[in-house]
């Protein structure tokens, strides 16, 4: 009996974590950004991407999949990319915060094996915490 009081305990638990998948805070994102798309971390990305919200994720160059994403698809998405690409760095090289519409837009150089990208990402604050709202390369 004790052993399913403690599974019960640790699923109520993950519960909220699941609920609340955003960064909480600029620092966070910044460091789960660089580590996922640095070394390919599809978790570390989608950490990022609130359960009821959508990403829109565009790689004209690298894939002919766009559009806009739950968090699964958008795990699913970068996994198949990632395996396509095999990311090697990450480089932020712009910082812009856009008060007015709650966003931060990051430029960043992105290194994979066949070379360097420019990507886009739009993080938006929700409830005092960030979230991916888009991910664009610029080719």
């Amino acid at each position: 009996m004790k052993l399913w009081t403690r599974v019960a305990f640790v699923m109520m638990l993950s519960v909220p974590l699941v609920a609340s998948a955003q960064f909480r805070d600029l620092d966070a994102a910044m460091s789960n950004l660089e580590r996922g798309f640095g070394s390919g971390d599809v978790d570390a990305i989608v950490a990022g991407i609130s359960a009821d919200d959508q990403v829109q994720l565009q790689f004209p160059s690298l894939t002919d999949k766009s559009g806009f994403f739950g968090r699964d698809q958008a795990a699913y998405f970068f996994d198949g990319l990632f395996n396509k690409v095999k990311p090697a760095g990450f480089e932020r090289v712009k910082v812009q915060k856009v008060s007015s519409e709650g966003q931060y837009h990051i430029t960043a150089k992105w290194t994979i094996s066949t070379g360097d990208v420019t990507l886009h990402i739009v993080l938006r604050q929700k409830d005092g915490k960030w979230s991916v709202a888009s991910v664009r390369s610029a080719d």
